[in-house]
C-alpha cells in the first residue's frame, strides 16, 4: 500500500453504550505517498444499525457468563458484524474498499491486570464481506504496559489538525488535549452507559435532549459521591470499562431513591463538574481555542450547557456526521496506519513504554 496516496475503507464501531454498531465508510487522500502529515478524509456513506433490547441484555450481561459463552458470542457477534457490514456494501453499491476496521465490543478492560477484551471476530467479517479486517486494536498497547485506551487521539492529530481539544461523550466521557509538545488523553467518568440505563428505567432509549435532567433537582449526596469515585481523582493514564460503570456509577445511583429526573439531573452535574476539573487539572485555558464536542452525548442539549457553563473554554458541535461517526471514522483511520505500519496508538495518551503499531489483520 506505500505507493498510493488514496484509501477507501469502512470503520466499525460499537460502543460501551450499546446503541448498535455504526459502520462509516470513508475516502483518504494524501498530498504525496511519503507525506502523512497532509491526509484529507471524506465520509461518503454512513449509518447506524441500532441492537433491539434482546440483543443489548445479551452483550449486556456477556461478563457474567461462562468462558463457552463468551467465546460463542465472539464468533456470533463477527458474524452479525460481517452480514451488517456486506448489506451495507450493498445497499451502498460499494466499489472500492481496500480494508474494513473493527473496534469490536468491549466485554473486559482490565489493563491493570494486562488484558482487555473485544469481540467481535475478525475472520468472520472477513469471510462475510470478502475484504480484508482489522481488528483487536487495544492488544498491543497493553502488552507494553499502556492502558489500550484511549485510542481515538492517534487519529485526531491526522484528521483534525484545525484543533488541539476534544471531548468525546459516549458511553464513557474520554478528552484528549494536543499540546505542541505532545497529546495527552484520558477516560474521564461514565456518560451515556448510566444516562440511558436511567431513561430506560423510565421506558425510553435515552433522555431526549436531556429534558429529563432538565427537569430534575441535583441530589447532594449523591454527587459528593460520584465526584469522589476513586477513578475520578485519579490521575492519568487512565481508562475505564463497563463494568467498573456498572459496579461504582450505575451501583450508586441504584442506591438511591429519588426520582429518574433527579438522577438524571444529578449525572448531567457530575459529567459536566468532572469535564470542568479534568481541563483546569491540565492547565487548559480560554485562549486554549474551541473544544470539539463529539459522540451521542453532544445531541443531549442539557448535558453540553452544563459542560459550557463550567468549562473556561469554548465549546464547539460539529456537523451531525462528526458528531454520530467521529468513532468508527477514527477506526478506519488506525486500521489505515496499521497496514501502512506506522504507530497508531499513542504511549504518551496510554502510558505505554512506547508507541505502539496493534492490530491483527485476518485476510477474507
Amino acid at each position: 500500500m506505500n505507493s498510493k496516496t488514496s484509501f477507501h475503507a469502512i470503520g466499525l464501531m460499537s460502543g460501551s453504550s450499546l446503541d448498535g454498531l455504526d459502520i462509516c465508510y470513508v475516502a483518504f487522500t494524501l498530498e504525496h505517498p511519503k507525506d502523512w502529515r497532509n491526509i484529507d478524509y471524506e465520509i461518503i456513506q454512513a449509518t447506524c444499525v441500532e441492537y433491539d433490547d434482546v440483543f443489548k441484555n445479551k452483550l449486556r450481561v456477556l461478563p457474567n457468563s461462562t468462558a463457552l459463552e463468551i467465546s460463542s458470542m465472539h464468533k456470533e457477534l463477527g458474524n452479525y458484524f460481517g452480514s451488517l457490514t456486506a448489506q451495507f456494501i450493498k445497499a451502498k453499491n460499494l466499489q472500492k474498499i481496500d480494508f474494513i476496521c473493527s473496534h469490536g465490543q468491549t466485554i473486559f478492560h482490565q489493563p491493570m491486570s494486562g488484558f482487555t477484551t473485544q469481540i467481535g471476530c475478525g475472520a468472520q467479517i472477513a469471510a462475510k464481506t470478502g475484504y480484508r479486517v482489522v481488528c483487536d486494536l487495544r492488544s498491543s498497547d497493553i502488552a507494553h504496559g499502556g492502558q489500550g485506551a484511549p485510542i481515538v487521539p492517534i487519529a485526531e492529530q491526522y484528521l483534525f489538525k484545525d484543533y488541539s481539544l476534544f471531548l468525546n461523550l459516549g458511553g464513557i466521557a474520554n478528552i484528549s488535549i494536543h499540546h505542541k509538545d505532545g497529546i495527552i488523553g484520558f477516560d474521564i467518568c461514565a456518560a451515556n452507559t448510566v444516562l440511558n440505563y436511567l431513561a430506560q428505567e423510565k421506558g425510553a432509549k435515552y433522555d431526549a435532549d436531556g429534558r429529563w435532567a432538565r427537569s430534575g433537582n441535583i441530589i447532594p449526596e449523591l454527587l459528593e459521591a460520584l465526584n469522589t469515585l476513586p477513578f475520578c481523582n485519579a490521575d492519568g493514564p487512565k481508562s475505564l470499562g463497563t463494568e467498573h460503570v456498572m459496579t461504582h456509577w450505575i451501583a450508586l445511583c441504584n442506591s438511591y431513591k429519588d426520582s429518574i429526573e433527579d438522577k438524571l439531573a444529578t449525572v448531567v452535574e457530575h459529567i459536566a463538574l468532572q469535564v470542568a476539573i479534568s481541563l483546569e487539572k491540565h492547565s487548559v485555558k480560554s485562549s486554549s481555542g474551541k473544544m470539539m464536542i463529539t459522540g451521542g452525548g453532544a445531541l443531549n442539549i442539557f448535558l453540553t450547557e452544563r459542560i459550557a457553563a463550567h468549562s473556561c473554554i469554548e465549546t464547539f458541535i460539529p456537523d451531525i456526521f462528526t458528531i454520530q461517526y467521529k468513532e468508527a471514522l477514527a477506526m478506519a483511520m488506525i486500521g489505515l496506519l496499521r497496514l501502512e505500519e506506522r504507530s497508531n496508538c499513542l504511549a504518551s495518551v496510554t502510558g505505554a513504554e512506547r508507541d505502539t503499531i496493534g492490530g491483527a489483520i485476518y485476510m477474507p
